[in-house]
């Protein structure tokens, strides 16, 4: 941008001089008083405002008071005389100007402080522009919050409810004489409401989990016994997919853990391997003790070639399907193990090659 200098001076040749050194790099404006001085501040605006501390009527400290409050923006530079201190703590002070220059001048070294100004005024413009962003960010990210709660109040009441009247529906039809061709029917209104339901109560937890705002209890858990039962419970499921079960490590393996999140991140792990795994492959996983943190090391034999990248693995709502051909499952499992792990301090990283999957799950060593 131009940047304009105002130069203020009772002295005329002072004036001319200023005027000389500086108007090949600046539009220079002059006047021969403060009281000038200020109705030009009104009429223009100004990068610098250099100004004498000594003239008539005015002094440059008190015109620097009152020059402030119309162009507060604008870098302040006090001419004085080398005995004037007094007049410069003032006008530091009061004036609150940036630097001052003795009389008599060196050209070179005035050009500099001129020039160390300028860049004052651009680098208080740039900040100036860069807090209005940030609040208008900051604005946009409360809407935002604001939006995501009502969201979330919506799909918590208004959709679970006619989800309840469906599962209620769907079992008082499984009651009735039905062909089998309605049984069929029924079934799938069945599994795609369960999906709906699971989606739904996927993304309430991950909002939950971004809030981080619970309170987590911890108790001893043994971790080998939970991983065997919810094999159990959930294989069953899957019986089509033939799939075996390979758990090594310590048996019992206690830690201290919080049982419900931990329950969460072995049943989607789980439900993971199961819904993706090719038929008659085994899950393999292993526990690990270490000094200061535990592990779950996970391999796992895709059914098909993994297309994601890992990033869309663990982030939610990321995906690259056809929405044609949808997978069983929300999609968000793998995102949900991350979101709970992070709140205990915990990571899951994942490698694949081609169609294998290792997925490593640390936690810390917690404490009650």
């Amino acid at each position: 941008m131009d940047h304009k200098v105002l130069c203020i001076d009772d002295e005329t040749h002072n004036l001319e001089a200023l005027e000389r050194l500086l108007r090949k790099k600046y539009k220079t404006v002059t006047a021969s008083s403060g009281a000038e001085g200020l109705e030009t501040l009104k009429k223009h605006n100004f990068s610098l405002i250099i100004s004498d501390q000594k003239m008539p009527e005015m002094t440059g400290v008190e015109f620097f008071m009152q020059a402030k409050d119309i162009q507060p923006d604008a870098v302040r530079v006090l001419l004085t005389g080398y005995t004037d201190l007094e007049s410069v703590i003032s006008a530091i002070n009061q004036g609150q100007i940036y630097r001052y220059i003795t009389k008599p001048w060196e050209p070179e070294e005035f050009l500099g402080i001129v020039r160390q100004a300028i860049e004052v005024f651009d680098m208080k413009g740039t900040i100036a522009r860069q807090n209005q962003e940030l609040q208008k960010a900051n604005q946009e990210l409360k809407s935002l919050d604001k939006m995501k709660s009502d969201f979330m109040v919506l799909v918590n009441h208004e959709l679970k409810t006619p989800l309840t009247g469906i599962f209620s529906f769907v079992q008082l039809l499984n009651e009735e004489k039905l062909s089998d061709d309605q049984k069929m029917y029924i079934e799938r209104i069945s599994k795609n409401t369960q999906r709906l339901q699971d989606l739904i109560n996927d993304t309430l937890l991950i909002t939950r989990l971004q809030a981080n705002n619970e309170n987590l209890s911890i108790e001893e858990i043994d971790i080998y016994s939970l991983l065997e039962d919810e094999w159990k419970s959930l294989s069953p499921s899957f019986s089509g997919q033939s799939m075996s079960f390979d758990l090594t490590g310590p048996k019992p393996f206690p830690q201290l853990v919080n049982q419900k999140y931990i329950q969460i991140v072995i049943k989607k792990l789980l439900h993971n391997c199961l819904s993706h795994g090719q038929p008659n492959s085994v899950v393999k996983i292993k526990l690990v003790d270490a000094t200061n943190h535990w592990q779950m090391k996970v391999e796992n034999s895709s059914e098909k070639p993994i297309e994601k990248s890992v990033d869309q693995l663990l982030s939610a709502f990321s995906t690259s399907e056809n929405i044609l051909n949808h997978s069983g499952g929300t999609g968000l499992g793998l995102a949900v193990i991350q979101g709970i792990l992070n709140l205990f301090g915990g990571s899951i990283t994942i490698s694949t090659d081609n169609q294998i999957f290792d997925i490593q799950i640390q936690l810390p060593k917690l404490e009650k």
